[in-house]
């Protein structure tokens, strides 16, 4: 594969951050959450899942999210496993919805 394609195919595929990474305000998509089975179902009951659209409240440890109208804290360990895909700005309808 040249450079060039190699370039576009990079271009197109999002780029994914560890959620303990990200600076409040942020809107993001989960995308992939690694650790063990255990923390999975916990994060699973909370509504943190692959899919799902969240917004970074407050950085640090603990960091706090929002997910579905609530606020959420999570470890910044367990929040290490957790990687999303971060929204456009212009097009997150969680930042819409909260006036931002």
């Amino acid at each position: 594969m040249n450079g060039q394609a190699s370039n576009k195919i990079a271009e197109t595929v999002p780029a994914q951050m560890r959620l303990d990474r990200l600076p409040p305000r942020t809107c993001a998509i989960i995308r992939r959450i690694e650790t063990d089975s255990e923390d999975i179902q916990r994060l699973k009951m909370l509504g943190v899942c692959v899919g799902r659209q969240i917004e970074i409240v407050k950085s640090g440890d603990p960091l706090i999210i929002k997910i579905f109208g609530s606020r959420i804290g999570l470890s910044a360990s367990l929040a290490a496993s957790v990687w999303l895909e971060v929204c456009e700005t212009s097009r997150c309808a969680l930042l819409e919805n909260s006036g931002a």
